[in-house]
């Protein structure tokens, strides 16, 4: 037998059966977790992570709504909304090469160059997998099988290649959290029961830690290097990057007050920016000129918008939740889905509990003059009633993702 072609026969035997080798370790792996066997779950035990068969777009894993084309007649009359998943751990939009489509032609390394559309990443829960689905198709394609155990939430950074993995121990009390990097192998195991946690537009993150004292805020830069930037002896906090600096809120309940400070990461100086206002919850445009604020008023929770450039702020005119918004990268657009009522209740209190669901339809505003545009009643689209727990938009303001608090179904809804 020539030698080459022997070599080339030995090393597909060894692919085979490494491949092989982690299929096995990793249903291992989830059955000694589940008899309770293991406990103590280490950074080896998510290697080789995001670098599965499905790290390309050639194999289609779903088509999630079949018989329905572009062809159908009565397009015109067809839903805006499509269940993308049922049962996810958290999602994002993302902007990714069209390899469907095929090269548009080549760079000057002979490199093939594809055409860029919108994808909704997303995990399950049930086993970690890693999914895009693409709307132009209506498919989603496996993009990681590394297996994260009982995995209860997933947080995306804004370009979705990196995601921090959050489950409970075997204790049901302990939170582990696991920080991997897609196609790079990469994994890092945060300490437990992290209070909060953020990324940032160019690839830092940063979370808070209790201490004997209170609680530090520590940020993990691109070369991987913690430090702690500032110490409160207030422990629960939530923390979001705003631009270069960081915004940190009290976290919230109608039956305290609450306070915001803007961390400048530079100095490591805190300087106060909200205070002393029932059920205070912010959320942050990731590059740093917006800040959608919500406080508790005898009506339920009042929304508004803070401009960090002008340090003006304007009612939205609406009720609403902070977890039910969210901008667009590049903070144009602004989304909230919106309660058509509100019960008499604690907020946002009631709703963290699970005392209560809501009925959302979508708003899309222009963050440049807040002109609202109402998109839909989210119960007409999906047949019932819709508590939304998270939302996205891409920039083009085309592409919105909702996840159903209810069953955590995730649903794409396209203009």
């Amino acid at each position: 037998m020539h030698k080459g072609r022997l070599i080339r026969i030995i090393l597909i035997i060894l692919i085979l059966g490494m491949g092989g080798f982690i299929l096995v370790r990793n249903n291992s792996l989830q059955k000694q977790i589940k008899s309770g066997e293991i406990s103590d779950i280490g950074v080896k035990d998510f290697l080789p992570f995001g670098t599965g068969n499905g790290s390309g777009l050639g194999q289609i894993i779903n088509d999630l709504l079949p018989g329905e084309n572009d062809n159908r007649e009565d397009q015109k009359n067809q839903k805006k909304s499509n269940l993308v998943a049922q049962n996810i751990a958290g999602s994002i939009v993302v902007e990714r090469a069209d390899e469907i489509a095929g090269p548009t032609g080549k760079d000057k390394d002979g490199k093939d160059i594809f055409e860029t559309t919108p994808a909704i990443r997303y995990v399950l829960k049930e086993n970690g997998y890693v999914y895009d689905y693409l709307p132009k198709y209506k498919k989603s394609y496996l993009i990681s099988d590394t297996s994260v155990p009982h995995v209860s939430f997933a947080t995306f950074s804004p370009d979705g290649n990196q995601i921090l993995f959050q489950y409970l121990a075997q204790d049901l009390v302990t939170e582990k959290s696991v920080l991997g990097t897609l196609g790079t192998g990469s994994v890092v195991i945060l300490p437990d029961n992290i209070i909060s946690f953020s990324f940032s537009n160019d690839g830092q993150f940063a979370y808070v830690r209790a201490t004997t004292n209170g609680a530090n805020f520590i940020i993990r830069n691109k070369s991987e290097i913690e430090s702690i930037v500032y110490s409160s002896p207030i422990k629960e906090w939530n923390v979001q990057f705003l631009g270069k600096d960081l915004l940190i809120t009290t976290k919230a309940s109608e039956l305290s007050e609450g306070f915001s400070y803007i961390i400048n990461t530079t100095t490591n100086k805190a300087n106060k920016l909200f205070g002393g206002e029932k059920g205070l919850t912010t959320k942050a445009s990731i590059e740093g000129s917006y800040i959608l604020k919500a406080i508790t008023l005898d009506s339920g929770p009042s929304l508004s918008l803070y401009n960090v450039k002008t340090g003006t702020i304007s009612s939205l005119g609406k009720l609403g939740l902070i977890e039910k918004c969210s901008f667009s990268q590049d903070a144009t657009i602004l989304i909230c889905a919106v309660p058509k009522n509100f019960e008499n209740k604690l907020y946002p209190d009631s709703w963290y509990l699970g005392e209560i669901s809501t009925n959302d339809g979508i708003v899309q505003y222009s963050t440049a003059n807040l002109n609202e545009k109402i998109l839909n009643n989210l119960m007409d689209e999906t047949g019932g009633e819709v508590d939304v727990w998270q939302t996205y938009i891409n920039n083009a303001g085309n592409i919105i993702t909702f996840t159903n608090k209810n069953d955590m179904s995730l649903w794409s809804y396209a203009e």
